[in-house]
């Protein structure tokens, strides 16, 4: 029989196969039979790529936030804080598409930059409702490395927005640093 905790990843990960499946449909084959003519799709491509590095970041982290945990409390109010991250997730297919034929452009590149926020402040609403209901995780290192760095990411997502009001591309060069920032290994920052 299934536990609570598995039930969960279960889920999370069906919903963000479904978000990763929905990006690359947005990739069309080039009209041509030459290589060049790839790379004149290469705004999808590369839009695709970064989306995906950072769907990558949130399910890696997300696997790594529960793993080891299978004796986890799970009660209607995780369920609803992962169902809101995961909500957020949802917007990055639309966000990605907006922002490939529009890179750029401030409007597209400031709401991919907004839906990571969101994306953030749902994932820390999810981390906080966790440990309210599981107050022993607030003792474990991980989740003291897991708050610093969730408190870094969405500085930076903030001040992506800020920048990408004055020059667009800024939004997506800043928000880069976020994805750095979750590879870096946990034991670097304790």
């Amino acid at each position: 029989m299934m536990n609570k905790v598995e039930r969960l990843e279960d889920y999370t990960n069906a919903v963000i196969a479904i978000v990763i499946t929905l990006m690359v449909l947005d990739i069309h084959a080039p009209a041509g039979h030459f290589f060049s003519d790839i790379l004149r799709a290469n705004a999808h491509f590369l839009t695709y790529v970064y989306s995906f590095l950072l769907i990558s970041m949130y399910w890696v982290n997300h696997g790594r936030l529960f793993s080891g945990l299978k004796h986890l409390k799970i009660t209607p109010q995780i369920s609803w804080a992962n169902s809101i991250f995961l909500l957020f997730i949802t917007f990055l297919p639309f966000a990605s598409s907006w922002l490939a034929r529009n890179i750029n452009q401030r409007d597209p590149e400031m709401f991919y930059a907004a839906i990571m926020l969101c994306i953030d402040l749902s994932y820390y609403l999810l981390m906080r409702t966790l440990i309210h209901f599981n107050p022993s995780l607030n003792t474990l290192s991980r989740f003291k490395v897991y708050h610093f760095k969730l408190h870094l990411n969405l500085l930076i997502n903030i001040l992506a927005i800020c920048c990408g009001y004055v020059v667009p591309i800024s939004t997506i060069a800043i928000s880069l640093l976020a994805v750095v920032i979750w590879v870096i290994p946990d034991k670097a920052l304790k």
